[in-house]
């Protein structure tokens, strides 16, 4: 029986009962609508049939990261790959005791180390979220799987591979060849909001520069 001096909570599970469905409803959504996002980027570069779609969904699933959270370390297995759905993360190195940031991704990239899943030898980046990170995951074996499957997987993961390998070697002669600032001005060009995303410390050593440095160069761009 009730007492009228005692607590009596609010939130009951039964107050929640009408609004549950209404929640998965609304996950459900929110998930369709980010699947749909993916598989428009991966349309604009290869073609999958309803059928090869279907098995990819299959082998994604959804996953949230806190902020500054480790996702791989350098010389560990990485086993999972994502789409980052919403948020932001950072391949990074350690040398002598000091954090050099090598890429940043954002929505639509993979977070992961590249190297470490597909060759699934020791990562050689680690790789960190820097925003409460949204994914959508898929793990080694079914994506290995899948390709072996279909072969427009299979193709994709190759230009998947050949891209990065461009990346990485645009990011050298960049680092080799150009100005710190003009690198600077290319990242603001390639990502508007870095900064207002990016602690100015991973910027700067991605840039290869000191924090001070860092806010010279923003003083005088006006950013």
């Amino acid at each position: 029986m009730g007492c009228s001096g005692c607590y009596q909570p609010v939130f009951m599970i039964d107050n929640w009962k009408p609004c549950i469905p209404w929640i998965f409803n609304y996950i459900s959504a929110q998930y369709c609508f980010s699947m749909h996002r993916v598989l428009f980027n991966i349309e604009r570069i290869v073609r999958p049939n309803s059928e090869e779609k279907t098995a990819f969904e299959q082998i994604i699933h959804h996953r949230v990261i806190a902020k500054n959270e480790l996702y791989v370390r350098e010389g560990a297995a990485c086993k999972t790959i994502g789409f980052i759905e919403k948020g932001c993360g950072r391949l990074f190195y350690e040398i002598d005791g000091w954090e050099v940031s090598k890429e940043f991704l954002f929505e639509n990239s993979l977070l992961g180390s590249f190297v470490g899943f597909f060759t699934q030898k020791p990562s050689n980046v680690n790789v960190a979220t820097v925003e409460e990170t949204q994914l959508l995951e898929m793990n080694y074996d079914d994506v290995m799987q899948l390709c072996r499957t279909y072969p427009v997987w299979q193709r994709f993961a190759t230009l998947l591979l050949q891209d990065q390998l461009m990346r990485v070697e645009r990011r050298e002669a960049s680092l080799l060849k150009d100005a710190p600032e003009d690198r600077y001005r290319r990242l603001l060009e390639e990502h508007p909001k870095v900064l207002n995303r990016i602690p100015p410390e991973f910027v700067a050593s991605y840039l290869g520069i000191t924090p001070e440095t860092l806010g010279r160069y923003r003083s005088g761009i006006g950013v």
